[in-house]
């Protein structure tokens, strides 16, 4: 459980993600979850538990419209209080509004202590990337195009910003006429059209 407080003789539980981008699949998972613990602390706490989802990145809310109903039903269901909160949201229902400012000067301030990192942008040089990626072997990409973390989690996109080494690498693939590069061929359509429009 990520956070479990008790103020003034109510229980409070929040799990806590960082951002609110997952699939439809993720989506029903985090309010499975949700509802897990919220069964096993409501035999404890009865209608003194409260229950919140909360997400801190407040410029990511995906899946709102799906969480509010489903936190709705289980509000009735077991007769608590439950609520969806992004970003600064909860610490003004706790009353503490101020806090979510110190947490950004805070963070901004350690962004701003860590040394320089080098940028991995293969984008940049989008020709003389592909001419070096395209030597991978099949297996490489295959395991890159198959990970869905990789691309849920955003780390394909930082690497390839605007995906064109992506789109030369799909060409390269289309061109190669075999069965596994055909087959990365369409793998990658499908990832470019969902990750890149």
């Amino acid at each position: 459980m990520d956070q479990y407080y008790e103020i003034n003789e109510i229980y409070y539980f929040i799990e806590q993600k960082v951002r609110d981008d997952h699939d439809s699949t993720k989506k029903r998972g985090q309010i499975s979850n949700f509802e897990s613990k919220l069964e096993i602390l409501y035999k404890k706490h009865k209608e003194k538990l409260v229950g919140i989802m909360y997400f801190i990145d407040p410029e990511l809310s995906k899946n709102k419209n799906y969480y509010l109903p489903e936190l709705n039903k289980l509000c009735k269901f077991y007769d608590v209080k439950t609520y969806l909160f992004y970003g600064k949201e909860l610490f003004n229902h706790l009353g503490r509004s101020d806090l979510w400012n110190h947490i950004l000067s805070w963070l901004k301030e350690w962004k701003d202590s860590l040394p320089e990192i080098p940028e991995i942008d293969f984008d940049k040089t989008p020709e003389k990337s592909f001419e070096q990626l395209k030597e991978l072997p099949i297996r490489y990409w295959r395991k890159v195009l198959e990970n869905e973390k990789l691309w849920t989690e955003g780390i394909v996109k930082a690497i390839f910003r605007k995906g064109e080494v992506l789109k030369l690498l799909l060409e390269y693939f289309k061109q190669q006429k075999d069965k596994p590069h055909i087959e990365l061929s369409k793998l990658l359509k499908d990832l470019l059209k969902k990750y890149y429009g």
